[in-house]
């Protein structure tokens, strides 16, 4: 049965195909980031999660007590000690960079080494062992002593020439240490492995306030590579589920016609005796047999591909990846995900048609109008007044902060489902009443080929619905994206009072703001620092009321000095409050009153009073929204501790590298700078931007193919009624006419309906985070111009081969 209709089959695998191809290389892609940025932070930091220890230039050690007190910590798991020291060569002559490490796995991943060390072997890297010309088992002179080398590693990659290293036993260098410098170190430092789920932020910071010396570095990713990875592997998750839909839709298309061209032969086979369950094994054999063709054929062509589209992909998002890798496990999984998706779709045709009669087989085939209408009619308004009822819960209930997204996620979904239930029944309405207009502007032809368009509308639905499916997310993406952009930028501007920013990651950070910010303020590159805590939660009393503040205790001189907030006149007093200018309004407050103040205690369990504070200025905005700012010499408003510095620098780069230094000091900082998030922020954009046009040029090839082959099949079967219409004496370029009418009709409805609708989704949707709503007009008026353009040069060779059959041929054609 698939020879006679083989082109509706080809196209159905190629569509799968191309859809698969697609969706495995932009999942394998995020997956294969991910893991390569895992490997790379596994090459240079083993499976430690912090290393503790003093700077080389501080007097103190580690002791056997501090030593204890950290392996004593619960969340910790694993401490393994480790001793560097500079040993010297005998035959080299010559001091070498000596590591002493213990027999557990941190030490061994560290250093990329697998046996075990006693107190006669040693582990050296293959540049060192190569140039003593040494072999595993031979001897080698360290100070004076003979070990046995037991292994070679490779040669640590550095600027310049790779350092030689040697690896002995802990217990051999911390000897040599403590006799070198008579002083009881147990260690140089040690490699911790928290235990699971435990944050390596709040460890860290527990560590430090044993001894507010040491120095702690954190084995994580950079944070902003890793989030935007997460968010990376979210967009390409949720395109490839709408990839999947489209290519479903599109093969749905095609499967039904398919169909129709069988059920003829179906009928006869029932009034032969055939049973539904054989007619139905039938048609889920042919679909299962084209899904399967089309997933393995794309999983083919990914595996051959996958070395150039990574290289591809790599160079165009600027994201580290190893192309080599193919994950087969992974690839087979998402292909069967993939295959199962678009099989769920293609049972909703195959069904339909294994459970009617012969007779009514005949007849549904050539059906022409929707059923219950009425029904379709009122259900769908009664969609849209649930939809209508939940945006505006989102916006006004209470309960909008923690349902308002899911609410308008539903909202959405029921709106499309209306639009799908209600659009058959209202396209031939419009079109008869557009009928007389588009005859005026365009011609008798138009008239002819729109009045036979309408009793097709039901056959056809799915063509238009395809089309409409592909500017959804067209419009959706593109605008969201975009939106997201300006957002971005927007908030960055409000966010940097100054180039650069220090923050604290963690909620209970114990850094003193004011030394912290004398250290900032010591650096050569700072200009300028100011400080600002978190917000604390106070209460006033204006005309009677009781009214919660937010405030932020800050170093009023330097955000002064900054430019951050005004001048003030006059000394500030230690009971002064500075107010924003809409708390001012919301409490009817003024400069110059006064207001009693208080807080609540956790001891009491009460509201205690702070005394009365006097109102000394009223900024028109205060940083990070905050009701109100206190100076950090009131000694009564202090609930609060360090969350951001904001500092000034003629020489940012060189000061954010300074700045670095100090996270051994202050592991739980966070540094970032307004050019640097820019770049981020735009490089992100840029990388989602990618993949959402790689996604929608593939779409709108698959679609141009699913769409195009239904609408040339549907041509094809009408040649008896453009014989006909030859007979009367329509022109060739007429019949063109009619037949280019008819094709770029139902692209430009879908175009039109799925441009409106996308809109709609998006604005709804972004309703989660009311904003600037940018739209995208490039990508609309492109995909837009495709989709025609493609249409009017096919069609017009497939107008031209209809027209080149002889008429006597034609007239006698039954169309299946």
């Amino acid at each position: 049965m698939f020879k006679a209709n083989k082109f509706i089959v080809f196209s159905s695998i190629l569509s799968i195909a191309i859809s698969a191809t697609l969706v495995l290389s932009m999942v394998l892609f995020s997956f294969n980031a991910q893991n390569t940025l895992k490997n790379q932070m596994k090459q240079a930091y083993g499976e430690m999660d912090l290393s503790v220890g003093f700077n080389m230039d501080q007097s103190n050690v580690l002791t056997p007590k501090l030593v204890n007190e950290i392996v004593q910590n619960k969340k910790v798991n694993k401490v393994s000690k480790v001793s560097i020291a500079h040993l010297n060569v005998n035959k080299m002559d010559t001091a070498i960079y000596t590591v002493g490490a213990e027999n557990n796995y941190l030490p061994k991943s560290r250093y990329h080494f697998t046996e075990d060390l006693n107190e006669e072997s040693v582990v050296m890297n293959k540049g060192l062992a190569k140039v003593l010309h040494a072999k595993i088992g031979y001897k080698i002179l360290i100070e004076n002593k003979k070990y046995t080398l037991v292994e070679t590693v490779d040669d640590l990659t550095a600027t310049g020439s790779a350092p030689d290293m040697l690896i002995l036993n802990q217990k051999v260098v911390k000897s040599y240490i403590q006799a070198k410098d008579n002083r009881k170190a147990e260690a140089t430092y040690l490699l911790i492995k928290a235990k699971k789920n435990v944050n390596t932020l709040t460890l860290a910071n527990q560590i430090k306030s044993y001894d507010k010396d040491l120095r702690i570095d954190i084995a994580e990713q950079d944070y902003g590579v890793k989030s935007n990875l997460q968010s990376l592997h979210l967009f390409i998750v949720v395109l490839s589920v709408l990839v999947l839909i489209v290519t479903s839709l599109i093969i749905i298309s095609n499967f039904e016609l398919l169909l129709y061209k069988m059920r003829n032969q179906f009928a006869i086979m029932r009034s032969l005796g055939a049973s539904t369950k054989q007619i139905s094994k039938i048609i889920m054999i042919q679909s299962t047999v084209i899904n399967i063709t089309g997933i393995s054929l794309g999983f083919i062509l990914n595996f051959l591909s996958q070395r150039t589209l990574y290289s591809w992909v790599e160079k165009l998002f600027n994201i580290p990846t190893t192309p080599s890798e193919f994950n087969v496990g992974a690839a087979i999984s998402i292909s069967i995900l993939a295959f199962i998706v678009i099989q769920l779709f293609l049972f909703v045709p195959a069904y339909r048609s294994t459970k009617v009669l012969p007779l009514k087989t005949m007849e549904e085939n050539e059906k022409l109008n929707y059923s219950y209408s009425k029904v379709r009619v009122t259900l769908s308004k009664v969609l849209v007044g649930i939809a209508v009822f939940l945006i505006i819960g989102s916006q006004v209930l209470p309960t909008r902060g923690t349902y308002g997204s899911a609410m308008l996620l539903i909202s959405v979904v029921l709106v499309l489902l209306a639009f799908v239930l209600v659009f058959p029944i209202w396209l031939p309405k419009i079109l008869e009443w557009f009928l007389p207009y588009g005859q005026r502007l365009f011609g008798q032809e138009f008239y002819i080929s729109v009045k036979n368009l309408i009793p097709q509308v039901r056959k056809n639905t799915a063509i238009i619905l395809m089309i409409s499916s592909l500017m959804i997310i067209a419009v959706f993406g593109s605008v969201t994206l975009r939106t997201i952009q300006i957002s971005q930028l927007e908030q960055l501007k409000k966010d940097f009072a100054t180039p650069i920013l220090i923050e604290t990651r963690i909620d209970n950070s114990k850094i003193n703001s004011m030394e912290f910010t004398k250290t900032v303020e010591e650096l050569s590159g700072v200009k300028s620092v100011s400080n600002f805590s978190t917000l604390g939660l106070a209460e006033l009393q204006t005309e009677g009321k009781k009214v919660d503040m937010n405030y932020a205790v800050v170093d009023l001189k330097r955000l002064q000095a900054q430019g951050l907030m005004a001048h003030l006149n006059s000394k500030t007093p230690s009971n002064g409050l500075i107010l924003s200018e809409r708390f001012a309004q919301q409490s009817h407050l003024k400069v110059g009153q006064t207001v009693p103040v208080g807080e609540f205690s956790n001891e009491t369990q009460i509201v205690e009073s702070k005394g009365t504070f006097k109102v000394i200025a009223i900024e028109k905005q205060l940083l990070n929204n905050a009701d109100a700012y206190v100076d950090w010499n009131n000694q009564k408003l202090l609930d609060v501790i360090f969350y951001t510095l904001y500092v000034d620098s003629e020489h940012i780069k060189n000061t954010v590298n300074e700045l670095e230094e100090l996270k051994s000091q202050y592991p739980e900082i966070k540094i970032s700078n307004y050019e640097q998030s820019v770049k981020e922020a735009n490089k992100m954009f840029y990388q989602r931007w990618g993949i959402f046009i790689l996604v929608i040029a593939t779409l709108v090839a698959s679609t141009m193919v699913g769409v195009f082959n239904s609408l040339a099949n549907n041509i094809y079967s009408k040649r008896k009624e453009f014989a006909v219409l030859r007979a009367m004496g329509v022109t060739p370029k007429g019949l063109r006419k009619v037949i280019l009418s008819q094709v770029n009709l139902y692209i430009g409805i879908g175009l039109i309906i799925g441009i409106i609708m996308g809109l709609l989704t998006t604005f709804i949707l972004l309703l989660v985070d009311p904003g600037e709503f940018v739209i995208d007009y490039k990508v609309i008026i492109t995909v837009s111009l495709l989709m025609l353009a493609g249409s009017t040069l096919i069609f017009w060779f497939v107008g031209n081969k209809i027209l080149s059959q002889e008429l006597s041929i034609e007239l006698t054609n039954d169309n299946k």
